[in-house]
């Protein structure tokens, strides 16, 4: 048996997206979930991901509901190293105020809405903030990915190194491998294939990502159409039979 993490991303971002996140948890296809904190969540939904046993973390933001820029944006000027410490520092700090307020809990791990926390200057300081906070290492995730696609390797290039080694010399939790990268445009048949392979190549302890919703999504999105192909793929009995042939069962960030 090999333990594997399956992570929705995105709690917070719209209600649809919530309800796909519990519904796929029901059914137990997942065993965490990500949570934009500048979103919204009702109380009645947290309690539900509780009693079913999933893992809430900080998916923390600068791209999207924070406003701090797009992608490219937000990656130059932190690789140029044009955030200050205290701005860094007061973005962090609101979003796990506002983690706390409304999930009743500090974070199981915290990750990053499109890898953030793994970027020049913002790793660091989000290491010293958990640590000043908590007085504990929650677990991070860490991008190394097991994927042998080039979208893969340039998201861990884009500071996941220098982020594991952090990680790796202050015995931080951390996942071991990192996948669900692909390029959001797959139908179901074409999800099946990579979850096929990613199942067969994930080592213990790694975590894969997703992003399903359901019908509804009340915003503008540019990766609407898979988050819904990725809920349909979920649920279904094709996905269940992979995961029990690769002989994989549910690991928690917390018992990394």
């Amino acid at each position: 048996m090999k333990n594997i993490i399956i992570n929705v991303d995105d709690l917070g971002l719209s209600p649809a997206i919530n309800a796909a996140v519990i519904e796929l948890a029901k059914q137990k296809r997942i065993q965490a979930t990500s949570f934009m904190s500048l979103g919204d969540i009702h109380p009645d939904e947290v309690n539900i991901l509780r009693q079913l046993n999933i893992d809430i973390g900080l998916h923390f933001d600068l791209t999207g509901l924070a406003h701090q820029g797009n992608l490219k944006q937000v990656l130059f000027k932190a690789y140029l190293g044009r955030f200050s410490k205290k701005e860094l520092k007061n973005l962090i700090e609101h979003q796990l105020d506002q983690f706390e307020q409304k999930i009743g809990a500090i974070p199981d791990f915290i990750d990053g809405h499109q890898h953030v926390h793994q970027f020049p200057q913002v790793r660091q300081i989000l290491l010293d903030c958990i640590e000043q906070r908590y007085q504990q290492k929650i677990p991070l995730r860490n991008t190394s990915t097991f994927q042998k696609e080039l979208k893969a390797k340039i998201i861990f290039a884009l500071g996941g190194w220098s982020l594991q080694q952090k990680l790796q010399q202050s015995e931080w939790p951390h996942n071991a491998s990192f996948g669900g990268i692909y390029s959001f445009d797959a139908d179901v048949a074409e999800l099946k294939k990579l979850w096929k392979t990613w199942l067969a190549q994930a080592p213990n302890n790694s975590v894969i990502m997703c992003h399903p919703s359901q019908d509804g999504l009340s915003l503008d999105d540019e990766i609407y159409a898979a988050r819904h192909v990725e809920y349909q793929w979920l649920l279904s009995d094709d996905f269940k039979q992979l995961w029990d042939q690769n002989n994989c069962q549910a690991q928690h960030w917390r018992n990394l």
